[in-house]
């Protein structure tokens, strides 16, 4: 599930995920342009205002050599144990469904039953 055919990193975006590309640097103790390189190659940060936010969730997978989980991460997957595990792990509330993907709920059955 890409956003608008862009990887989903830090989507939907929550706070308590993003870091700076500096607490990157510090967590994975590597240089700030090592950090926007992996930003930028591996998909684990992307820019909002003109800056550089990592996904703290991302990074963590990506230290791990977690690199399945790291894409399924990517591709929208927020519901899988090995993906919600990260994010509980990182402290970062872990999103519900995405309302794209609820848009292949069929309406009729999802009312069906209740009182308006």
């Amino acid at each position: 599930m890409l956003h608008d055919g862009e990887p989903a990193i830090l989507r939907p975006f929550h706070r308590s995920e993003a870091l700076s590309i500096e607490q990157a640097a510090f967590i994975a103790n590597k240089s700030k342009r090592t950090i926007r390189e992996w930003a930028l190659l591996h998909d684990l940060g992307r820019r909002i205002g003109g800056q550089w936010v990592v996904s703290k969730v991302a990074l963590a997978m990506w230290l791990d050599g977690n690199k399945d989980v790291l894409s399924r991460y990517l591709a929208g997957d927020r519901s899988s144990p090995t993906v919600s595990e990260y994010f509980e792990r990182c402290n970062v509330p872990c999103p519900r469904e995405r309302a794209q993907d609820l848009r292949s709920v069929n309406v009729t059955q999802f009312w069906a039953g209740r009182a308006l």
